[in-house]
């Protein structure tokens, strides 16, 4: 068995090879080939699937993700995502976690310079600008969580105005790198839909997202998780790509784009109040700018209650919510 693994690694080797030069009918044979001789092997399935779909041969390519998640059920390579890109399968309402912390464990020592010098990534600029409009409303000493922290990137501008800073991401990778910037008091691998976000009794000041909920459809539980983990008259901050449609809306790039007028019901059902939403553009992909909002929400303080003035943008007009 070990002999036919080594064979299948070379004829998948040589199938992603082909791919590369373009010769997807020729790649899908040698990897047809890999997958009969290591049957188990969801990475080989995976790169089937992905080049069928190339060839324009969608049945073949549904059965090869199946049999991907047939052989790895937690879903690394995300044989969900693409079965519901294809219409074979429901769009799943967020991405697989194991294919999430696949994904950035992978990417993490090259991503910030992936991220700022390849695709002009600009969610931390907006991100601090929003956080700077409301920091003389946070009363010090300032707790704030970094939601998926990443690398650091957005725990910069929260460091300026937060006495104690967490971060929380789903990497190890990841967080290995945020830690060594010295930017968090703590660091915590979780995932954000399953994980309790504040210990008893030590609720947040602010809560920050970058970057994160793109890879959320249904971001329901989000808005109830940020409520309960914020003192009252806290802020939580986050970033989205932009949508139109009301259903969930997962693009070709595998992140979701979201709809204001499908997040309001979902802050409304939560209890927080929306104060500013800011269109911006988040980043470049394929040449194309990315459209994208910056949304700053707060948590009343039905005890204490007085009237937030809606953020200004650079411009000075008032953002309208």
């Amino acid at each position: 068995m070990q002999e036919d693994r080594l064979r299948a690694e070379r004829r998948l080797n040589l199938g992603l090879a082909l791919a590369d030069e373009g010769d997807f009918a020729a790649a899908s044979d040698a990897m047809t080939e890999a997958c009969a001789l290591a049957p188990d092997w969801a990475d080989a399935h995976f790169a089937l699937g992905e080049t069928f779909e190339k060839l324009g041969r969608a049945r073949e390519a549904e059965k090869a993700y199946r049999a991907c998640l047939k052989s790895d059920p937690q879903d690394r390579m995300g044989a969900k995502i693409r079965l519901g890109l294809m219409g074979a399968a429901p769009v799943p309402s967020r991405l697989p976690a194991a294919y999430v912390e696949a994904l950035f464990d992978q990417e993490a020592r090259r991503f910030d310079k992936k991220m700022l010098d390849g695709l002009q990534y600009r969610g931390p600029d907006h991100m601090a600008r929003a956080i700077e409009r409301i920091a003389p409303d946070l009363a010090p000493p300032v707790r704030a969580l970094d939601l998926g922290c990443g690398t650091g990137l957005g725990g910069r501008a929260m460091r300026l105005v937060a006495a104690e800073l967490h971060g929380m991401d789903l990497s190890s990778g990841m967080l290995a790198q945020a830690a060594s910037t010295g930017l968090y008091d703590r660091v915590v691998q979780a995932d954000l839909l399953t994980a309790a976000w504040a210990e008893p009794d030590k609720a947040y000041h602010l809560i920050a997202a970058t970057d994160v909920l793109n890879y959320i459809g249904d971001l329901a539980p989000v808005f109830r998780m940020a409520a309960e983990a914020l003192q009252a008259g806290g802020y939580f901050v986050f970033t989205v790509e932009a949508g139109n449609r009301q259903d969930i809306d997962l693009g070709e790039g595998h992140r979701y784009r979201h709809a204001l007028a499908r997040l309001r019901p979902w802050i409304a059902a939560a209890l927080l109040d929306i104060v500013a939403v800011d269109r911006c553009v988040l980043r470049q992909e394929k040449g194309r700018p990315v459209q994208g909002m910056v949304l700053t929400l707060r948590k009343p303080d039905l005890l204490n209650e007085r009237p937030v003035a809606p953020a200004r943008n650079r411009g000075g007009a008032r953002n309208p919510v």
